[in-house]
C-alpha cells in the first residue's frame, strides 16, 4: 500500500471510532434531555471552545477532510458538505462550526426583528426514524445582533444567511423588510437563503422583483437562492424555475422540511399527535428531495446552483444527492443523529 492509502485507511479507522463512541455513549446521554436546552449547553461550550486555540488547532486538524474545493462563480467552498440554517438561528457560533469540516454554512433564519418564536418545547426528537420535528418560529435576535455577529466572522469560508420578513408584515413593508436584510447584510456574506413558501407565492414575486432590480442598480451580486419546501409540486417547482429566470435567482436548495407524516414508521399516531404541528426533517424525506433535485435540473438546466438538502443522514445519501444532479449538499439532522465525524465520512464518500 502506498502511505496516501495507508492515511486513509487510519483516518477511515479513527472516524468509525469517533462515530461509533457518539452513537454509542454521548448520544443516549445528551437525548436524555430536552433538544433545545442541549442545544443552547453546545452553543457555550462552543463559546469556551474558541478561547483555547491548542484546542481549536488540535480539532481542526482531525475534522476538516482533505477535499477538493468547490469553484461556483466567486465563491470557493472547500467541499460540498455544508450545515443548513437551523442550527446556528442566532449565528452564535459559526467560526467554532466551521472547524467541524464543514464546506459551507448557513445561519438564520434572520428577521430584521427580533422574534421570541414559538412556546416551548418546540424541537422534538424521532429518533427512531432519525427525524426531527421543529415548529420553532424563526426565533432570532433581529437584524442588528446579527450583523453585528457576522462582522467578527474569520476565516475565508463560505457563510450564508437565510432571511425572511417580520411576522407582521404584509405587503409592501414585507418587500422592504427582505430588502432592509439584504442590503445591510450583504457586505459580511457569501450568499442568501429566501424560504419559498414562508409568504404567498404572489408576494414572493414582489420581493425578488424588488430585490433583483436593488441588485442590478447598486451592481451588488451575493447570490440570492430559494429553499424549497419537500411538499412542493411539479408546478410549484416550474414556478421556481420561472422565477429564477425572471429575477435572476442563481440558485435553489431542495428540499427544506415536509408536513406529511406518513413515512414516520417508529412511532403510533398517537404518539405523533401528542407531539404536535411542526415541520419533519430527517431520513423519511430523503426521496422527496432527491426528486426534486432531479427534476430541478433535468428542467433548469446546468447554470443553475443546486443545494440538496433533506433526508442525507450517510455517506451514500451524500452521493446519491450529487448524482441526481446537486453541486452541493446541507446536512442537518445527520449531524444530531451520527456526530461531527459524519462530515468526514461523507466526503470519503463522494471524492
Amino acid at each position: 500500500m502506498t502511505k496516501i492509502q495507508i492515511d486513509i485507511v487510519l483516518l477511515c479507522h479513527e472516524t468509525k471510532n469517533i462515530m461509533i463512541m457518539y452513537k454509542s455513549i454521548l448520544r443516549p446521554w445528551l437525548f436524555r434531555m430536552d433538544a433545545e436546552k442541549i442545544h443552547g449547553q453546545i452553543v457555550a461550550l462552543l463559546h469556551v471552545y474558541r478561547h483555547f486555540p491548542p484546542v481549536k488547532c488540535l480539532l481542526r486538524a482531525f475534522y476538516r477532510p482533505k477535499a477538493t474545493p468547490f469553484q461556483w462563480r466567486n465563491l470557493t467552498f472547500a467541499n460540498r458538505v455544508g450545515l443548513s440554517a437551523g442550527f446556528d438561528k442566532e449565528a452564535n457560533c459559526f467560526d467554532e462550526l466551521n472547524d467541524l469540516g464543514f464546506g459551507f454554512l448557513e445561519v438564520g433564519t434572520v428577521t430584521p426583528e427580533k422574534v421570541a418564536g414559538n412556546p416551548f418545547p418546540r424541537i422534538f426528537r424521532l429518533p427512531e426514524d432519525h427525524a426531527l420535528v421543529s415548529r420553532t418560529g424563526f426565533n432570532n435576535p433581529g437584524l442588528d445582533v446579527i450583523k453585528r455577529r457576522l462582522e467578527q466572522k474569520s476565516g475565508s469560508y463560505v457563510l450564508g444567511v437565510n432571511i425572511n420578513k417580520n411576522p407582521s408584515s404584509e405587503g409592501e413593508q414585507a418587500v422592504a423588510d427582505f430588502l432592509r436584510l439584504y442590503k445591510e447584510l450583504h457586505p459580511h456574506v457569501g450568499y442568501f437563503t429566501l424560504n419559498w413558501g414562508s409568504v404567498d407565492v404572489a408576494l414572493m414575486k414582489q420581493v425578488l422583483q424588488g430585490l433583483a432590480a436593488f441588485r442590478v442598480e447598486q451592481n451588488i451580486h451575493v447570490p440570492l437562492l430559494l429553499k424549497l419546501p419537500a411538499d412542493i409540486t411539479e408546478e410549484g417547482m416550474n414556478d421556481v424555475i420561472d422565477c429564477t429566470r425572471l429575477y435572476r435567482v442563481d440558485g435553489v436548495i431542495a428540499t427544506g422540511p415536509t408536513m406529511e407524516r406518513s413515512y414516520l414508521k417508529g412511532y403510533s399516531p398517537a404518539q405523533l399527535q401528542k407531539i404536535g404541528s411542526g415541520g419533519i426533517s430527517g431520513r423519511g424525506i430523503g426521496e422527496r428531495s432527491l426528486k426534486a433535485v432531479s427534476y430541478l435540473r433535468a428542467h433548469a438546466g446546468k447554470s443553475l446552483l443546486i443545494v440538496g438538502a433533506g433526508g442525507i443522514i450517510t455517506p451514500a445519501d451524500a452521493r446519491r444527492m450529487l448524482d441526481a444532479g446537486a453541486n452541493l449538499i446541507q446536512i442537518y439532522s445527520s449531524f444530531i443523529y451520527e456526530g461531527p465525524g459524519i462530515v468526514k465520512k461523507m466526503i470519503q464518500e463522494i471524492k
